[in-house]
């Protein structure tokens, strides 16, 4: 299972940096109706990607909490604890 979590955050990862790198690209090109349509498709594979991590995984931040009942955080071991480091 933890193959499959390092490889589903490395997807994630690859895709929040190419979303951010089109919007940079955006910035000085903000009349690219191709650059924009590929950063829609990047930021809602990147949105896609983090729900599927968050339900398989836990939250990614803080933020990824705020609509649960109640601040689970420590229900997962730290990441200095052996069994959080399998």
């Amino acid at each position: 299972m933890e193959c499959g979590r390092n490889e589903l955050l490395k997807q994630l990862q690859s895709y929040n940096f190419a979303a951010y790198d089109m919007l940079l690209y955006l910035d000085t090109h903000p009349n690219d109706k191709k650059a924009f349509e590929l950063f829609k498709s990047l930021a809602e594979k990147t949105k896609s990607l983090k729900r599927e991590f968050e339900k398989a995984f836990g939250p990614l931040t803080p933020f990824s909490t705020a609509s649960q009942p109640c601040f689970n955080w420590l229900e997962s071991p730290w990441p200095w604890e052996k069994e959080g480091n399998k």
